[in-house]
């Protein structure tokens, strides 16, 4: 009876000494909690510590909070660092001008323009990934477009989206429409009637599509996604949302 206690010691010890070897980064909480985050391109950061042999290094930092690749986002700060005015106009200049082609209002007022042109005039710009009002036509003329833009294909625009394929930085999953149905069964089945889609475009579309007088239960659903071009495809989501002022929770 001695052996498992003997191999439950053994397997704890190897745990501690795993643990003692272990670096890298960890996530930390900040000493002032009230203390608004600095921002990156990406929105507010994290603050991180690095963790050598077990052992938390004193001084932390702030990193960005989407991208795990320095290569995507070199945000660094140290927490008690202190800028100067000149430094952080800098930033705020970098941040503006990382930031996306349109801001949602913009992408509202666009796609409502969108859906009131006839259907031999909506065209959307696969080479740059939007839709094109006709006053945009002569800049994307070299480029490959789709014409003919449905409701239906508005409807479902991650079909018409390249996926982003950056797992370090997008982590997006364009599930096939098997799959996504799969999961909205199940969801269904197992009662769940609000439902957070973190970076699953497809399955928000297919929530989204399920009507409430269907058999099945309706279901809302939320997308959580960085993809800057989404909004502009969703944007007449956003607009009813922002009208009838319904709360998701």
């Amino acid at each position: 009876m001695a052996a498992p206690r003997k191999r439950s010691v053994a397997v704890e010890a190897e745990a501690d000494a795993r643990r003692q070897g272990d670096s890298g980064v960890e996530l930390a909480l900040p000493s002032d909690t009230a203390a608004a985050a600095p921002l990156c391109p990406h929105g507010p950061t994290l603050l991180f510590v690095k963790v050598n042999r077990g052992k938390e290094e004193t001084r932390r930092f702030y990193a960005c909070s989407a991208c795990r690749d320095r290569k995507d986002c070199n945000f660094f700060q140290w927490e008690d660092e202190k800028l100067s005015g000149a430094r952080l106009a800098a930033r705020e200049a970098h941040n503006q001008r990382c930031q996306p082609p349109l801001s949602r209002t913009q992408c509202v007022e666009r796609y409502l323009r969108f859906i009131e042109l006839p259907l031999s005039q909506r065209k959307f710009c696969r080479s740059c990934q939007q839709l094109l009002l006709p006053d945009d036509w002569g800049d994307h003329c070299e480029h490959q477009m789709v014409g003919d833009v449905s409701v239906t294909q508005l409807r479902r625009p991650s079909q018409l989206l390249y996926p982003l394929e950056n797992k370090k930085t997008n982590a997006q999953y364009l599930f096939a429409d098997r799959t996504c149905q799969f999961l909205v069964d199940l969801l269904s089945a197992l009662g769940f009637r609000r439902v957070l889609c973190v970076g699953t475009p497809r399955l928000h579309e297919l929530i989204r599509l399920t009507e409430p007088g269907d058999k099945k239960p309706h279901i809302k659903s939320l997308l959580l996604d960085i993809d800057f071009r989404l909004p502009l495809k969703y944007a007449e989501h956003f607009y009813r949302k922002i009208k009838v002022k319904e709360s998701f929770w």
